[in-house]
């Protein structure tokens, strides 16, 4: 486990900004891809706007932290909409997990999904590295 812990730190950025860098992954839930194709064409553009601005220049613009692992986008002029998500690192670098979609009105329950998307994928990344380590 100790061995795991050193290629797996599950962290939010502290600050705003995160190093500049193109190498920053996005990787989309099963959940929120199909909250995403029920957008609208424009609140979708409006939500890939936001998440490429991260992706391109590290700048997260109108989010809130939930806690340690858990952190929403928050689109005020579009109906409400919250995007979760979770910032972490593994040995490849930097990443961004878009965990789950909603609106105002569901956000007590997207926020327990939110963060049972979350250990279920944290969970699914130590079994990877376990394989890994024990096929070397």
């Amino acid at each position: 486990m100790a061995k795991i812990g050193l290629y797996l730190i599950c962290q939010i950025w502290q600050n705003k900004t995160v190093a500049a860098t193109p190498k920053i992954r996005i990787y989309r839930s099963k959940a929120y891809n199909e909250w995403n194709r029920s957008l609208t064409e424009k609140d979708r553009r409006i939500v890939d706007a936001r998440i490429d601005t991260f992706k391109k220049d590290g700048t997260l613009i109108s989010f809130k932290q939930l806690d340690k692992k858990l952190s929403l986008f928050e689109f005020k002029w579009v109906s409400g909409i919250r995007v979760y998500f979770s910032l972490l690192q593994d040995k490849e670098g930097n990443f961004m997990l878009l965990l789950e979609g909603g609106s105002k009105n569901s956000q007590p329950r997207d926020i327990v999904n939110a963060k049972n998307l979350i250990l279920k994928a944290i969970v699914g990344m130590q079994k990877k590295l376990q394989k890994k380590a024990g096929k070397k």
